[in-house]
């Protein structure tokens, strides 16, 4: 039932399933870091921290699974050059993340400023676009679906 090297469980891929956890951390985490910053309540400042760990590791996961999903779409389909911007655009925005994850471990007495805020808030902004090319490739060319 269970095939962790095709990237299924039953019939349904892990990809889609995967992507929902990042795709909601990384905003809790840069609300909490707001919050955080306007109010300089610590526990803002853990929980923000904490989703934007379990957003990188989940995102790593889920990419590994979506490149698997990638390299099966013809390469003359409209959808791979969707599927192209959509994994660029994702890994440049886990780059991004994981940078801001490292200076929060390697800094952790210094508080989070505007800068990183901002940055955190224009590369969620950009994980909102690519993730509508994701839904775009599942709705309107099929991908990872099954078709009976």
């Amino acid at each position: 039932m269970i095939n962790l090297l095709k990237g299924r469980l039953g019939r349904h891929r892990f990809h889609p399933m995967l992507i929902h956890f990042p795709s909601a951390l990384y905003p809790f985490s840069v609300v909490m870091d707001s919050i955080f910053l306007s109010t300089g309540t610590a526990a803002f400042g853990m929980a923000g921290m904490y989703a934007l760990t379990g957003a990188v590791g989940t995102s790593v996961i889920a990419m590994i699974y979506g490149a698997s999903d990638f390299i099966k779409i013809d390469t003359k389909s409209k959808a791979w050059n969707t599927a192209g911007i959509h994994a660029l655009l994702n890994l440049g925005w886990l780059i991004v993340y994981t940078i801001l994850l490292f200076y929060r471990m390697k800094h952790p007495e210094a508080t989070i400023g505007w800068i990183y805020l901002t940055i955190m808030w224009i590369t969620t902004a950009g994980l909102f676009f690519s993730n509508y090319l994701g839904a775009n490739l599942i709705i309107k060319y099929h991908i990872g679906i099954d078709e009976e």
